[in-house]
């Protein structure tokens, strides 16, 4: 269900002729025209109300196990259909689906026309400090004893917990954050996640419907971004300290109690465990796990899953015992050269 404080419904459903007019699909069996669809979702998160797409080979087992009632896919995975699913084929099922949330969703305009730095809808708890440069949106909620330094920006609908500090030039939009957070200075949460399709020569803007939801006694560094979801939200779970200059994008979950060095990129849709331990400017690829309790020696490259309680090092990551075997022989080698 998407999060329509932020977001706003254009309609309430679309049929599925409405759908093959957008997106020029062709259904892979007869089914009714009439049809509703009332949303569009991942492929473990929809019902036969709605529909989905399949985009990589990455997700064939979702979709095999999907309750989608349409699915956007190729014509190459016609034969892996479920049967309770009706297949829409399109050339590119990842621009049919930025089409069809593009057709269903937008985001909520801000609302900059109070006179007023802090706007009247704002629910602003008791004991809160709020430096006088700060603009405080529309419905935006803040809890007991937090403080909001200068230059902070707090769109509209955000919502933050109790004893929260949110420190100078932060921008806030499309979140939920809760209690006992801190969010340094220049940090920027909830902007879009890098969401683009590419179709017959042009890169399209796919909107992300996602927010960010942000738990209990997290830490954000300095000069960070964590993108709101595309489809689902962000999640950073209890606990989580966060460096600076680390770049959280959009889906990635992160686990509670895992602590991310300085510098460190997260692709999307990556989900990260408990406890898991990330040195400085490490880089990890999209849609990976990373298991509980793993350790990434720092400059990493994450290009493969991660198993739980793993010490991993390099580019590529290998484990960190087999790493140094390596970088000894190569030293080795260079060393008889000389």
């Amino acid at each position: 269900m998407k999060n329509l404080r932020f977001f706003n419904k254009k309609f309430d459903y679309l049929t599925i002729e409405r759908i093959i007019e957008i997106t020029g699909a062709k259904p892979h069996k007869e089914c009714n025209l009439t049809t509703k669809i009332f949303d569009i979702k991942t492929l473990e998160s929809s019902t036969q109300n709605d529909i989905s797409f399949l985009n990589s080979g990455q997700y064939v087992d979702k979709f095999s196990n999907s309750n989608a009632g349409f699915c956007f896919i190729d014509e190459k995975n016609i034969a892996k259909i479920p049967a309770s699913m009706i297949g829409l084929i399109v050339k590119n099922p990842y621009f049919s689906y930025a089409q069809i949330v593009s057709e269903f969703y937008q985001q909520k305009k801000c609302d900059f026309t109070s006179k007023n730095l802090i706007h009247p809808s704002a629910k602003i708890g008791k004991n809160v400090e709020i430096a006088s440069n700060v603009f405080v949106g529309k419905d935006v909620e803040i809890g007991d004893n937090s403080i909001i330094a200068p230059n902070c920006s707090i769109l509209d609908g955000v919502i933050i917990g109790s004893n929260c500090i949110i420190n100078s030039n932060v921008v806030i939009s499309c979140a939920i954050i809760g209690n006992n957070c801190q969010i340094f200075n220049g940090a920027k949460i909830g902007q879009d996640g890098f969401g683009f399709v590419h179709n017959a020569g042009k890169n399209h803007k796919i909107i992300q419907i996602g927010i960010v939801e942000i738990g209990n006694n997290v830490e954000i560094g300095a000069n960070s971004c964590v993108d709101r979801g595309a489809l689902e939200n962000t999640i950073i779970n209890d606990e989580v300290k966060i460096d600076n200059l680390c770049q959280i994008a959009h889906n990635v979950e992160i686990g509670y109690g895992t602590v991310i060095a300085g510098s460190t990129a997260v692709a999307g849709s990556c989900k990260i465990g408990k406890y898991v331990q990330i040195g400085g400017n490490c880089s990890i690829g999209g849609h990976l796990k990373v298991g509980d309790g793993a350790k990434i020696a720092g400059m990493s490259g994450v290009m493969r899953d991660i198993e739980p309680m793993a010490i991993m090092a390099g580019i590529p990551v290998l484990p960190i015992k087999k790493w140094h075997r390596i970088n000894a022989l190569l030293q080795k080698m260079t060393s008889k050269n000389n």
